[in-house]
């Protein structure tokens, strides 16, 4: 096909394809014409070269718009054909590669999926569609990829692993380019970050009790194959995400096997790699431990004890599951500097001034129970009821690349998580350049967790967390907050904390809410700290244990 064919097949869509839905008023594609736009923009053929078209299609309609506007209809003639190069050449080194990827892939048995990757042009016209800029890839991992338990490479694994690390290689990437590119373009192409990231399952018991390190230790391995195949070493980054990020549900056999795999990402530089790192989100439904539930959430049994402590929010409710203790491990106690400080967000230290707070005068406590009289804490509350308060938290966040190897979860459904009883901590490590091993900073972070304090009283004691930080990247490692608990708090700022450690956490995200759940293993087995998205407070379910009788305190948190 001739550049000048898809330029053409655009102008008969528009002119004798283009029609007006009488239900809702909006311009649309004919049905009749739909099959051949289809096959030629949107086929199932990995080697369709449907970039390369899509990409002299917008950049013809681009073009003729701009050469319009300055020279009238024959500018605009002009302007679609230079438009047209400018989207074949982008277009058609994506399509190449797309094509080679998958052909190793059929011939090596493997399973593969890709995603174009695009960025939003700067100061574009309203005729520009983002740019693609690279491409998203998936390698599901077979079984023989990895000598079991370790991060070693078996032969067969580095035989196909070595040809598509040459796809990525300036050599190849330049050769892919047509015989007029420009010397920008050609450096560009030898310019390209690469980054690998090694994900698992929440059920790979091969990766040991630390899936994080070890799967980025089999990224590094992976990695390494690019360097062998001539991608330059400074350009690669690796990742071992462990799994935090999902593709798909971790509760079924088949979701788990998706989930063991390589992501392979390239762009043009490492600013376009922040960029996308910052749009990566996780859906929590996938999440084996999250137990997501689309079902409405039961009321309260009656027979149920209201809790007196703090407030519970009508957006939750307690089930009649059996209560499970979390599976985390002991946290250490870190040493207090003994100040009741904590820095702000430009790094000044500032007293914990919580005295005076609504939250911080002791509240009521239940009469069931027990006193802070002893070792134990008292967070007032009830005897828990079956496995804790579930959370809503709305839809799943919109996703920058929405594919997987299979079927991924219904997005659109509001999701209610289980509370942190039965869950554990996701863990993952942070992006690091391989030649220098230097961290990928990140940049960007929630509203509202940019390292501001958590604190509430719950039961006459004030619960702080202090340095709350949430990436806006699903994929960066959360930073562990401080938890300080000041037993029988009475309004003195100078009193030092009964219990302080550095806490691990994992985060949920939904349309409505975030959840930032705390996994404590001391006073308190663990907290969900439900922050709605437009309101600068939150609500604290606290699940503990005293005298062999299970709990649960429910608060007011605020931002300090």
């Amino acid at each position: 096909m001739t550049i000048r064919s898809p330029i053409a097949l655009g102008v008969a869509l528009c002119v004798s394809g283009c029609a007006i839905n009488p239900q809702t008023g909006q311009p649309e594609v004919a049905a009749s014409v739909k099959t051949q736009f289809n096959s030629i923009f949107n086929s199932e053929d990995p080697c369709s070269n449907n970039d390369r078209n899509i990409g002299i299609a917008v950049g013809a309609v681009a073009g003729g718009v701009i050469g319009y506007l300055a020279h009238g209809a024959k500018g605009a003639a002009a302007g679609a054909l230079i438009g047209a190069g400018g989207g074949f050449l982008v277009g058609h080194v994506l399509d190449a590669r797309r094509c080679e990827l998958y052909r190793i892939a059929q011939a090596n048995g493997l399973k593969l999926a890709s995603a174009p990757i695009t960025q939003a042009r700067p100061h574009a016209g309203s005729a520009d569609r983002p740019a693609t800029v690279g491409l998203d890839v998936q390698l599901e991992n077979k079984s023989d990829q990895f000598v079991a338990g370790s991060a070693e490479l078996t032969p067969q694994a580095r035989k196909y692993l070595a040809q598509i690390a040459n796809q990525y290689s300036p050599k190849t990437l330049m050769a892919a380019l047509p015989p007029d590119a420009t010397p920008e373009q050609r450096a560009q192409a030898g310019g390209r970050k690469v980054l690998i990231v090694g994900h698992t399952d929440e059920n790979d018991t091969s990766l040991g009790a630390d899936a994080a390190t070890l799967s980025q230790q089999r990224a590094k391995a992976v990695a390494k194959v690019f360097v062998d195949q001539g991608v330059p070493v400074q350009n690669i980054f690796y990742q071992g995400a462990g799994d935090t990020l999902p593709i798909a549900p971790n509760a079924t056999d088949q979701g788990r096997e998706e989930n063991q795999r390589v992501q392979i990402v390239d762009v043009p530089t490492e600013a376009d790699l922040q960029q996308f790192l910052s749009a990566r989100t996780a859906d929590p439904a996938n999440y084996r431990f999250a137990n997501t539930s689309t079902a409405p959430l039961e009321e309260p049994s009656p027979a149920v004890p209201k809790n007196t402590v703090g407030s519970t929010s009508p957006d939750h409710a307690a089930t009649g599951r059996q209560a499970v203790k979390p599976r985390s491990q002991p946290v250490p106690v870190a040493k207090s500097n003994n100040t009741g400080s904590t820095k702000t967000e430009s790094g000044a230290n500032q007293s914990v001034a919580f005295n005076g707070a609504p939250s911080a005068t002791p509240q009521p406590r239940a009469t069931a129970a027990p006193s802070n009289a002893g070792p134990g804490y008292n967070f007032g509350g009830t005897p828990t009821t079956g496995g804790g308060i579930p959370v809503r938290l709305g839809s799943a966040p919109a996703k920058s690349s929405t594919f997987s190897l299979i079927s991924n979860a219904n997005a659109s459904s509001p999701m209610t998580l289980n509370s942190c009883l039965g869950d554990r901590p996701h863990v993952a490590s942070a992006v690091r350049n391989l030649a220098t091993d230097q961290v990928l900073n990140v940049r960007d972070y929630l509203p509202g967790f940019y390292g501001a304090p958590w604190a509430a009283g719950l039961g006459g004691n004030l619960v702080a967390l202090l340095d709350v930080r949430v990436p806006s990247d699903a994929g960066s490692p959360v930073p562990q907050p401080e938890l300080k608990i000041y037993k029988d708090y009475t309004g003195n700022v100078s009193q030092k904390p009964s219990y302080s450690a550095r806490v691990p956490v994992n985060v949920y995200r939904g349309s409505d809410a975030t959840l930032y759940r705390v996994f404590v293993d001391g006073p308190m087995q663990c907290m969900d700290l439900v922050v709605p998205l437009s309101k600068p407070r939150a609500t604290g379910n606290v699940y503990y244990t005293n005298r062999s009788v299970d709990y649960t305190a429910s608060g007011n948190f605020a931002l300090r």
